[in-house]
C-alpha cells in the first residue's frame, strides 16, 4: 500500500480491539469506521463493513494481534480504499471553465462511484469529494499542517479554489469476514432492531420496532437483522444499518454489499451534457399530456357522480357551486408555464456545460495532434541515429578484422568516471529481474546470476588505460560500481528478511524501477528565492540512479577518507537531496557511503534530519519528510572488506 496512505492512517487515534476473527466481528458489530492492521496487512472499514484489504488477505487477520485506527471522518476509509485499489481518470476539468459544484450535481445524480481530486496547481491544500450510493462526502487537507476539513466546509473551500481537478472512477470491494467464532454473538443476534431515526431511548418520530428472538424464532420468514424505514427514507445512506436497509414498496435496496448502478456511461465521460441527464428531459411529461390539478378543481366523490346520484343531484346543487368561474383554468396555465420555464433554464445550463466539455475535448484533440507531430519528429531523429550507429558498427567491425591494434589512451580516474553511464540489463529478460525480486519470486543468487551492468562511455573505452589497468577492470573495481551491485541485489532481500517493507516502502518500491546509473551524475533542480523568482540549477552526486524516463530515484555521495566521517560530509548531500525531492516527488533515498565510520556528530545530524517533528508518528524509518507528499529516506552506509553495511536505518 502507498506509503503516504500509511503515514496518514498511522497518525489516527487507536482503540482497543480483540485479536483474530473476534476482533474483526467486534469492529463490524460496533459499526467501526477506520483501518485495522496485523502489522503487515491492512483493511479499511466503513460503518462496520470491510471495504478493502491490502498487502494481504482477510485470512491473515484470523490468528493475528490487531491494531485499530479510528478515522477522524467517515470519508477517509472509503477514499483510501479507492486510492489503494486504483482507479481510472475519466476526465480533467479547469475549475474556471467547469465548476466543482456543477459536476458534483452530475455525479451525484448519476450514482457515480469514485472520487474527485483537486490538487493540481492548488497551493492551499488537497481537496477530495468521495461518491458512493448517490452520496457525496467532501474532505480536504489545508495549510502546511494538513488541517482536516469535511462536509459543507470542505466542499465550499474546494468550490472556491482555482485549479485542475480529476474525476477518478474507482471500485469498492466489500470483503466477507471469516466464519464467526463459536460462543460470540453480534448485536443483531441479540434480537433488537431499531428503525433509523430512533433516539437514545428507542423512540422515533413514527414508531419503535423491537423484535425478540423468542418471537421471531417461530416465524421462518422473520428477518431479525432488517431495519425498515418509511417510503420516504434515504435507503442509499452510507451510514445505514449494516445488515439491510429496506425503503418500502417500489424502492430499491442498496448497501455496501452491492455495488450501485452508477448510471454514468463510459461512452463520453467528458460530456457533461450526457452526464447531467439531458436525456431525462424527454421523460418529463409535457404540460398537455397530464396537466397538474389546480387547487380550484377537485375530483368528484362517488356520491356526486351522475351514475350513482342521478339527475336529482344536479337539481339539489346551488347554482353558484355548479357554475365554474370564468378563470378556473388560470391556475393550471400558470403551473404549466412555471414548469416550462424551469425545464428551459435547466436545459440551458446543461447546454452550456456540454459546450464547455466540447471545448475541452477539442483542446485535448489539438494537444494530442501536437504530441503526434512531436513523436513523428522523434521517430525521424531516431532513424537517423540508428543509421549512424549501424555505420559506426560496420566501421568498427572492419577495424576488428584488421591486424591493427587500437591506439592506447591513458585516462585519469575522475575523467573515466565522469564519462561513464551504466544500464541495468539481464542475461534472460524472462528470468530473475528486480521486479520479480521485489515480489519474492526469485532468490538473491538467481538475481545476481541474471543481472548485468552494461556501460556506455563518452570516450573510446577499447584500449583506454586507467591507473595502469584496462578501463573495464578499473570500472568493476571502483566503490561506485560495487555499491550499485549491492543496492540492486542485496538491499531488497535484507529488507524482506527483516520484515521492514512498510518502514522503507518508498526505497523498496523504487529499486525495481532503476534502469540507468550515472557516475558523477548531475540533477537539474528549480530553486525559488525570497522574491518568488525561480532559477534552474544543478546538483552533483557521485552516483545517481534513474528510471527509464531519466528521473532520479536514488543519489549517493562517497567519502573515501581514512578519517572518521563527520557531520559536514552529511550536511552537503542532505541539502542537495532536499532540493531534488522538492523538484522530483519520485526521489526515494540518498546514501552517504564512507570507507571509514561515522563520527558521533554525523550521527546526530542524521537523527535530527529524520526526526520529523516532536509529535510525528510516521511509520517510515530514517525518513526526511518535507511535506505530506514529498520526502526521502536518509541512509548511512559503511564500506568495509569489499562489502557494504547499512548503519542508518538500523534494520
Amino acid at each position: 500500500m502507498d506509503g503516504e496512505i500509511l503515514d496518514a492512517v498511522t497518525e489516527w487515534g487507536t482503540r482497543s480491539v480483540s485479536d483474530g476473527v473476534s476482533g474483526l466481528y467486534e469492529l463490524a458489530d460496533g459499526e467501526f469506521s477506520g483501518a485495522v492492521t496485523d502489522g503487515t496487512a491492512w483493511a479499511f472499514v466503513l460503518n462496520g463493513r470491510f471495504v478493502g484489504v491490502f498487502d494481504g488477505t482477510i485470512e491473515d487477520f484470523e490468528d493475528a494481534s490487531l491494531t485499530a485506527h479510528t478515522a477522524p471522518d467517515m470519508s477517509l476509509p472509503l477514499l483510501y480504499a479507492m486510492q489503494a485499489r486504483g482507479g481510472e481518470v475519466r476526465g480533467q476539468y479547469y475549475s474556471n471553465e467547469t465548476s466543482l459544484s456543477e459536476i458534483d450535481d452530475t455525479l451525484s445524480a448519476g450514482n457515480f462511484v469514485g472520487y474527485v481530486e483537486l490538487s493540481e496547481n492548488v497551493l492551499s491544500g488537497d481537496y477530495y469529494v468521495v461518491y458512493y450510493g448517490g452520496r457525496s462526502l467532501p474532505v480536504a487537507f489545508v495549510g502546511n499542517n494538513d488541517r482536516l476539513l469535511s462536509g459543507d466546509e470542505a466542499f465550499e473551500r474546494a468550490d472556491d479554489e482555482v485549479g485542475i481537478y480529476s474525476v477518478v472512477d474507482a471500485d469498492v470491494e466489500v470483503v466477507d469476514l471469516p466464519e464467526r467464532p463459536e460462543g460470540s454473538e453480534s448485536a443483531s443476534d441479540a434480537g433488537v432492531a431499531v428503525a433509523p431515526g430512533a433516539d437514545a431511548d428507542g423512540e422515533s418520530g413514527s414508531a419503535t420496532e423491537v423484535a425478540a428472538n423468542d418471537g421471531d424464532a417461530e416465524r421462518p420468514d422473520a428477518e431479525p437483522d432488517a431495519v425498515s424505514t418509511g417510503a420516504g427514507s434515504d435507503a442509499e445512506s452510507l451510514d445505514a444499518e449494516p445488515d439491510a436497509v429496506s425503503t418500502g414498496a417500489g424502492s430499491d435496496t442498496e448497501s455496501l454489499d452491492a455495488e450501485p448502478d452508477t448510471g454514468v456511461t463510459d461512452t463520453d465521460f467528458g460530456s457533461l451534457g450526457e452526464m447531467s441527464g439531458v436525456e431525462d428531459a424527454s421523460d418529463t411529461p409535457a404540460a398537455d399530456d397530464e396537466p397538474p390539478v389546480s387547487g380550484t378543481e377537485t375530483a368528484a366523490s362517488p356520491s356526486e357522480t351522475p351514475d350513482e346520484s342521478g339527475g336529482d343531484a344536479e337539481a339539489e346543487t346551488p347554482s353558484d357551486e355548479r357554475e365554474a368561474p370564468p378563470d378556473s383554468t388560470g391556475g393550471d396555465a400558470e403551473t404549466v408555464s412555471d414548469h416550462e420555464a424551469d425545464d428551459l433554464d435547466r436545459l440551458r445550463r446543461e447546454l452550456d456545460a456540454a459546450r464547455a466539455a466540447k471545448a475541452e475535448v477539442e483542446a485535448e484533440r489539438d494537444r494530442i495532434a501536437s504530441e503526434r507531430d512531436e513523436l513523428s519528429e522523434e521517430v525521424e531523429r531516431l532513424r537517423d541515429r540508428v543509421a549512424s550507429l549501424e555505420s559506426e558498427i560496420e566501421r568498427l567491425e572492419a577495424g576488428a578484422d584488421s591486424d591493427e591494434a587500437p591506439p592506447e589512451r591513458t585516462l585519469a580516474p575522475d575523467e573515466a568516471r565522469s564519462g561513464t553511464n551504466m544500464f541495468v540489463r539481464y542475461e534472460d529478460s524472462a528470468g530473475a529481474t528486480l521486479e520479480r525480486a521485489a515480489q519474492g519470486r526469485v532468490s538473491e543468487t538467481e538475481l545476481r546470476d541474471n543481472l548485468r551492468l552494461d556501460y556506455h562511455t563518452a570516450f573510446e573505452a577499447e584500449g583506454a588505460r586507467v591507473d595502469g589497468q584496462s578501463f573495464e577492470a578499473f570500472l568493476r573495481g571502483t566503490p561506485e560500481y560495487r555499491f550499485a551491485e549491492w543496492l540492486l541485489t542485496a538491499v531488497t532481500y535484507e529488507i524482506r528478511r527483516t520484515d521492514t517493507r512498510a518502514d522503507l516502502s518508498k526505497l523498496y518500491e523504487a529499486i525495481e524501477a532503476v534502469d540507468r546509473i550515472d557516475l558523477d551524475g548531475e540533477v537539474d533542480v528549480t530553486v525559488e528565492d525570497a522574491a518568488d523568482e525561480t532559477t534552474t540549477t544543478s546538483v552533483t552526486f557521485d552516483v545517481v540512479f534513474r528510471d527509464k524516463m531519466g528521473d532520479p530515484l536514488f543519489a549517493a555521495a562517497f567519502d573515501d577518507s581514512r578519517d572518521p566521517t563527520r557531520a559536514s560530509a552529511i550536511e552537503s548531500p542532505l541539502t542537495d537531496a532536499r532540493s531534488v525531492s522538492d523538484a522530483v516527488p519520485a526521489f526515494a533515498a540518498t546514501f552517504v557511503v564512507t570507507t571509514s565510520f561515522f563520527d558521533a556528530d554525523a550521527m546526530e545530524v542524521a537523527v535530527g534530519a529524520t526526526r520529523g517533528g516532536l509529535f510525528s508518528r510516521s511509520s517510515r524509518k530514517s525518513y526526511v519528510k518535507l511535506s505530506r507528499k514529498s520526502g526521502f529516506h536518509l541512509c548511512l552506509v559503511e564500506a568495509r572488506d569489499e562489502d557494504f553495511f547499512l548503519t542508518v536505518p538500523d534494520l
